[in-house]
């Protein structure tokens, strides 16, 4: 027995009984851990403050898409006085000066646009961006404008398109955290694993899309084994979205903070003039209504010269009974993967609550009647389009009353010009304020018969001259 003056020995001093370690280790990573999630917590709040305050100097710009957030547009949503747009090119590109990010800038009628999209995005992504906003989108409106040629290739886009506009944290968001049911998740999974490039740099991802686009029970194990980990990385995306956010706005800060403007009346058919003789003066060298820049891109092109001579010819293939049917086009257009990526954009709308307005730009028809692309042949795309949108219910637009409008749109590719813009800018404006799809088409009717095409009033003035 020790005495109580005697010294312990060595080893007892060293000692630490089991029961009184602390796991030092572990708790400095908890500590850390905590440190970074309420740094990144920290940050996402302040960055959707930022966005919401900076939120239509950020929407009244041309941006790239890259930095569009989706912070940015869940700020958008939350607002209450700003409707989405998603599409491609003709969201920046073209028709200005009556492009909606211009035409609604100061908020005139009471609501801004913010323009989501570049070229390369279609509706593949979109479904994708959906699912990652979730909950946001319950009750919200938002307006998807599709282009014909997205549904051209069998395939839909090819795979560098859709890989230029691939976003890590969109992907892991829909793989992780969507708010919409398993199957749907896995339809658009088999529909990722389309473009696998995309994938190659993120094994975890590629492994979870794989495990849901093949749900055999070993598939399902190891996709929920491996969600803590999807949700850890989706966290650190998440801070990446939110610095992404704070750097955009910090690069265009404005001082002027948001300040409701004072409602009014747009005089649509004055703007449809303006956009019409904009239109008109931007054409000077070609009956197909593309602008003068657009002629020189094309005009060495066999395509655009063998549809230039047969009109000089006085000829047209309008009925498809002067040129071969397009039966190459018409297999691929009907039978492209971009039908079931509408679908699936639609069903994930749909499970979340969304309130959509879906369009598609209408086909150069002044173009193509002088192509193998008869009127008849783009009916097919038209009423395609209108049927799924139909199964779907949802309200629906498709300007095939504009199809042979030639100042309409400004080139192949069916971007909208100022004269377009017009158009769809009042059913825009129609569609915020709650009008039925059946009023706005109505409205559209009656604004194209008080602002008609130029060349409608030339060959009724070539019609009275011969009489």
């Amino acid at each position: 027995m020790w005495a109580a003056d005697s010294p312990l020995p060595l080893r007892s001093l060293t000692e630490v009984p089991a029961f009184s370690r602390r796991p030092e280790g572990i708790i400095a990573a908890l500590v850390a851990i905590g440190i970074a999630g309420g740094a990144a917590w920290g940050l996402e709040i302040y960055a959707r403050r930022l966005a919401t305050r900076h939120l239509g100097m950020v929407a009244a710009r041309v941006v790239p898409f890259k930095y569009q957030t989706l912070t940015m547009q869940r700020a958008a949503f939350a607002s209450g006085h700003v409707l989405p747009i998603y599409g491609s090119s003709e969201l920046s590109c073209c028709g200005s000066p009556y492009r909606p990010t211009q035409v609604f800038a100061s908020e005139p009628t009471g609501f801004g646009a913010l323009a989501v999209g570049t070229a390369g995005t279609a509706d593949l992504f979109f479904a994708e961006t959906f699912a990652a906003l979730g909950h946001a989108l319950d009750g919200k409106k938002l307006v998807v404008s599709d282009s014909p040629p997205w549904f051209y290739g069998r395939k839909g886009l090819s795979w560098a398109e859709y890989a230029g506009t691939f976003l890590p944290e969109i992907a892991y968001a829909l793989a992780f955290d969507a708010s919409v049911s398993l199957d749907l998740r896995e339809a658009v999974a088999r529909r990722m694993l389309a473009y696998p490039q995309t994938l190659e740099d993120q094994p975890l991802l590629r492994v979870a899309v794989e495990d849901l686009a093949h749900p055999t029970p070993m598939h399902l194990a190891e996709y929920l084994a491996l969600a803590p980990l999807g949700r850890l990385a989706m966290g650190v995306l998440r801070f990446r979205d939110a610095a992404r956010t704070v750097a955009l706005i910090s690069e265009r800060r404005s001082r002027r903070a948001y300040v409701p403007s004072r409602p009014k009346a747009f005089r649509w058919v004055s703007l449809a003039r303006r956009g019409t003789s904009i239109a008109e003066r931007r054409d000077t060298t070609n009956p197909f209504g593309f602008p003068n820049s657009t002629y020189r891109r094309l005009r060495h092109a066999a395509q655009f010269q063998r549809a230039l001579t047969l009109y000089e010819s006085g000829q047209t293939n309008r009925d498809g009974r002067l040129l071969p049917p397009p039966t190459g086009w018409e297999a691929a257009m009907l039978s492209s993967a971009e039908w079931t990526d509408l679908e699936l954009e639609l069903r994930v709308l749909r499970e979340l609550g969304a309130r959509p307005l879906i369009w598609t730009l209408p086909m150069p028809g002044a173009y193509d009647d002088y192509t193998n692309l008869s009127a008849v042949a783009r009916e097919e795309y038209y009423d395609r389009y209108q049927r799924v949108a139909d199964e779907a219910k949802v309200p629906w637009l498709d300007f095939r009353a504009h199809d042979e409008d030639p100042h309409f749109l400004t080139d192949r590719g069916s971007h909208l010009s100022p004269r377009g813009w017009v158009f769809a800018d009042r059913a825009l404006d129609m569609f915020w304020h709650g009008q039925s799809i059946d009023d706005i088409r109505g409205a559209l009717a009656t604004l194209a018969l008080e602002v008609p095409s130029p060349s409608v009033l030339a060959h009724g003035a070539d019609a009275m001259g011969s009489q």
